[in-house]
């Protein structure tokens, strides 16, 4: 965990540093005001918000509905429980009248990364028709009363007193200040009584250059006293939790379609490796490029498939001292296979280049190269790769005639080919080097 992110978070800064009375009203009749009260004392680096209006969908017959609260510092020599750690806590209040609402920061961040926010809460929620009005310690509920109340929302067997009030935190990962906004991130809720506890958290990832942090309480019940008290605000970078996937493209590749095979992490790992094995053996690989995801690193391999069945992938790192993940793959057949050959044998093809003129086949002609081995001629690299034959030879005559790197492009099309260089400047000069071969 880093530095805390917020402002103020302990709300412990004079109020005169700023003196400010700014809030801004969500009214629900969808207008957004952005004004001053003077009974709301805002804690410098903070903008109070709330709900204001009718209807109120849980109580219809509340005739004056969700309603603008107090706000006040909360010292530690007025009531030393209403404070969790320094002088001060703040206190977030209705009387008789319902609220929902709280605060909110917006916080300079770098885009994309990790942040928690926590804070700790607390209300005292009590009815002037209760069995203890006006008493300090005492908060209407089964089973709340004059303990140190915590249950989540959604707890099941709370009678409505105990669900009066209910705390959350939020985070906006876009910036935005508007509490109700879908792009706003909650943490659970949870109904706190009578002492500090800690509100669930919440993580967000930052898309934009700041975050705006959302500190809300709701009160359901027009009891004299909904009082809130917030402290301890804190939002940090966190380390996101290490992940690591391998995927195969195509993910049902058949025998003799080249699969690539990709493995992406948020972990830079080092001297990293992949090996793959196939029914009859380790299978070669051979390395590509391939785009990272913006919060990871990714590698990237191909292979080729030469028989069906059951291909398994392992992925390394640290010279083979670790194995972050591995996985399978099914190679089929492709419906009817047209060119597999009916028996293995040894394939030599000598590949000429592009513009090469049919002096240079007489040259091979003339070699006795055809004669004595059968080697087939021709200009397609792909038909000189193609095959699943276990045992292939190109020879490449003059590969830097070709436009590529035709040695890189045997390796990962076609990594069972053996690649041989040839380099001439004449057909006389290819006659005499075939002849020695």
């Amino acid at each position: 965990m880093g530095e805390n992110l917020v402002r103020n978070g302990g709300f412990e800064a004079d109020w005169w540093e700023e003196s400010s009375h700014r809030c801004v009203i969500f009214h629900t009749d969808g207008r957004v005001e952005e004004t001053e009260r003077e009974n709301i004392f805002t804690p410098p680096g903070w903008t109070i918000w709330f709900r204001h209006g009718l209807p109120v969908e849980h109580d219809p017959n509340n005739p004056v509905g969700w309603a603008q609260p107090e706000v006040r510092e909360a010292w530690i020599t007025g009531d030393p429980v209403r404070v969790h750690s320094g002088q001060k806590a703040l206190l977030f209040f209705t009387f008789f009248r319902i609220h929902d609402g709280g605060l909110f920061q917006q916080v300079a961040v770098e885009p994309g990364t990790r942040l928690r926010l926590t804070a700790w809460a607390h209300a005292w929620s009590n009815h002037d028709q209760g069995p203890h009005p006006d008493d300090p310690r005492w908060s209407e509920g089964e089973g709340v009363g004059y303990n140190h109340f915590y249950a989540v929302e959604g707890t099941p067997g709370l009678d409505s007193n105990a669900q009066n009030f209910t705390f959350w935190v939020g985070i906006d990962p876009t910036g935005g200040t508007d509490p109700y906004a879908e792009t706003v991130v909650w943490g659970k809720g949870a109904h706190i009584y009578n002492a500090h506890r800690p509100v669930p958290p919440v993580e967000a990832t930052a898309r934009a250059n700041r975050v705006t942090v959302f500190l809300r309480s709701r009160a359901l019940w027009p009891f004299k006293h909904n009082d809130a008290y917030w402290d301890d605000v804190v939002l940090q970078a966190v380390a996101p939790a290490p992940w690591i996937r391998m995927t195969f493209e195509p993910s049902e590749p058949v025998v003799q379609e080249a699969v690539r095979v990709t493995v992406t992490s948020n972990v830079a790992y080092e001297d990293v490796g992949l090996q793959v094995t196939g029914p009859s053996g380790e299978v070669p690989v051979s390395s590509v490029e391939v785009g990272a995801p913006p919060d990871g690193h990714a590698w990237g391999w191909t292979f080729v498939p030469t028989e069906t069945g059951t291909y398994h992938a392992v992925f390394t790192a640290g010279g083979d001292a670790q194995r972050p993940v591995e996985a399978d793959v099914e190679v089929r057949l492709a419906g009817p296979v047209w060119g597999l050959p009916r028996e293995q044998y040894a394939r030599t093809y000598v590949l000429l280049p592009p513009g090469a003129g049919k002096e240079w086949v007489q040259a091979i002609l003339d070699s006795g190269a055809w004669e004595r081995y059968r080697w087939t001629i021709g200009g397609s690299a792909d038909d000189a790769g193609i095959g699943a034959l276990e045992d292939k030879t190109v020879i490449a005559v003059n590969p830097e005639a070709w436009s590529d790197d035709l040695e890189a492009f045997f390796r990962q099309y076609y990594p069972r080919t053996r690649y041989l260089p040839i380099r001439v400047a004449t057909p006389e000069a290819l006659r005499r080097r075939l002849e020695e071969m």
